[in-house]
């Protein structure tokens, strides 16, 4: 997710891939530039975000988000270290950061001046501003439940956006973070995180794509790609440990996802959005096919729907999504962005390379090649403010999409390339000089090498962000759960 991945350091991550495909944005994780009226793009956001602005400060007082908060399932949530005194930390450096993000931060309230400044930026530069208008009318608001997920951001105090978006978590980095822990072995966080997201899911099986975790306000939307992401997270718990302990937010998951298609069997971005997004039904399937995976082509049940239910269903969506939004170049191929959406993003390849693997399809190296020799690596250059050199991948091959290394795309990029044994020398040296940017695992690495606010792209900073600690943490990882074969 470009905007839904998140942004790093002072040097830069992805606003843009948190706010995508599992926020306002549609088809893949930076805002793409075909994006359907209404929802993210150059044409329609403006006003879908004053809306969902007036939606969600008019909560506090209309009760809206009162009677959504009681639609939660609820539970008890395990605490894990650091919040709870004397448990395990997680062996790795980089882990114990990621840990440490979980839950509220203190902030400093902006003058009430600079607050509706940064808000009205917000509005006009991000799907983010919803998010923000709920943390100024939390004083008022029905939820007033700080919430153990993971911040999104690790915004410097000084930065303009830090009382805005500090406390703000989106969904997907939570679910990425949970296949993150499971990959060093700390189970105990990976826990508190999917307890967490099993209590906020409704009733009808759907999570709102992020929240603010000081006040546990929800965003009010539900985005395919999100609720896949955690089912896919809670599965590979349960492949992971043989648990069944989360099979109720997988049920949710599939029943809100598969309530989605559309008349060719694909899944649309959300309930009230009709664009079909490449990553969000690449997601569907492959929780389809790793559920199937677990209990098999038969009878068996998840919920209401068999295993061979779910095995027909997973086999129809893949061979739509390929043969809607896969494009062949002579020796090469190349997934696009969505249905009518041409954009060709970084991420959407890694994870249709690592799908075509999945399905024994020769393509999938041919979108590797392409996507390790074909102008999405960007070479070793200095930062604005010196630092450096970094390497890695832009979130986009279009021209006119921004011209940054983006850590997130980066590391997925050099999983799907490792996991299908293409060698690229200059991934491998973009990964070392990205991960020299962590200070030995202490922080997170820089999200991009440039700050680029309000395109048609999505916005990528330079703060340390939890997505692209969680990838650098599965890359290294040597049990592979995302997509297991």
């Amino acid at each position: 997710m470009a905007s839904p991945n998140r942004s790093l350091i002072s040097t830069s991550i992805s606003l843009a891939t948190v706010l995508s495909a599992f926020a306002l944005l549609p088809a893949t994780a930076t805002a793409s530039p075909t994006i359907p009226a209404g929802d993210g793009g150059s044409s329609g956001a403006a006003d879908t975000t004053a809306a969902l602005i007036a939606s969600a400060a008019a909560s506090s007082t209309n009760g809206a988000e009162r009677r959504r908060a009681a639609q939660r399932r609820g539970g008890k949530v395990r605490v894990a270290w650091p919040q709870r005194k004397g448990a395990a930390a997680p062996d790795s450096r980089l882990a114990r950061w990621l840990a440490r993000q979980v839950g509220p931060i203190a902030v400093r309230p902006a003058r009430r001046g600079a607050a509706r400044r940064d808000t009205r930026a917000l509005a006009a530069a991000s799907a983010t501003a919803p998010l923000a208008a709920a943390s100024a009318a939390a004083p008022g608001s029905a939820a007033q439940e700080q919430l153990l997920l993971v911040r999104s951001f690790d915004i410097p105090a000084g930065e303009p956006r830090y009382a805005a978006l500090a406390n703000y978590s989106w969904t997907y980095d939570n679910a990425l973070a949970v296949f993150a822990f499971l990959s060093v072995g700390a189970r105990a966080q990976a826990e508190q995180l999917l307890d967490q997201l099993r209590a906020l899911q409704l009733a009808d099986g759907s999570l709102d794509f992020a929240y603010n975790v000081q006040t546990g306000v929800g965003a009010g939307r539900a985005r395919s790609g999100a609720m896949a992401w955690v089912g896919l997270a809670a599965s590979a718990y349960r492949r992971q440990y043989g648990n069944s302990r989360y099979d109720k937010l997988i049920e949710g998951v599939l029943d809100h996802l598969l309530a989605l298609r559309t008349s060719d069997g694909l899944v649309k971005g959300g309930s009230d959005v009709a664009w079909v997004s490449t990553q969000h039904n690449l997601l569907t399937i492959g929780l389809l096919r790793d559920v199937v995976d677990q209990i098999g082509t038969g009878n068996k049940k998840l919920g209401e729907w068999t295993g061979s239910q779910l095995h027909d269903i997973q086999n129809s969506m893949g061979n739509a999504v390929l043969s809607k939004t896969l494009v062949q170049n002579g020796a090469y191929a190349y997934f696009i962005a969505g249905v009518g959406d041409r954009a060709v993003p970084t991420d959407v390849q890694a994870l249709g390379a690592l799908y075509l693997q999945l399905r024994g399809d020769g393509r999938a190296t041919q979108v590797a090649d392409n996507l390790a020799r074909n102008g999405f690596l960007i070479a070793p250059r200095k930062t604005p403010a010196g630092a450096g050199p970094y390497s890695g991948f832009r979130p986009y091959l279009d021209a006119g999409s921004p011209d940054v290394v983006w850590s997130e795309g980066t590391f997925e990029a050099a999983l799907a390339l490792k996991r299908l044994g293409v060698a690229s020398a200059a991934t491998t040296t973009a990964v070392s000089q990205l991960t020299g940017s962590t200070d030995n695992g202490t922080v997170a690495p820089i999200g991009a090498d440039r700050n680029v606010d309000g395109t048609k792209w999505g916005e990528f900073h330079t703060w340390p962000t939890s997505a692209a600690a969680s990838w650098l943490l599965v890359l290294n990882a040597s049990n592979q759960l995302l997509y297991a074969r």
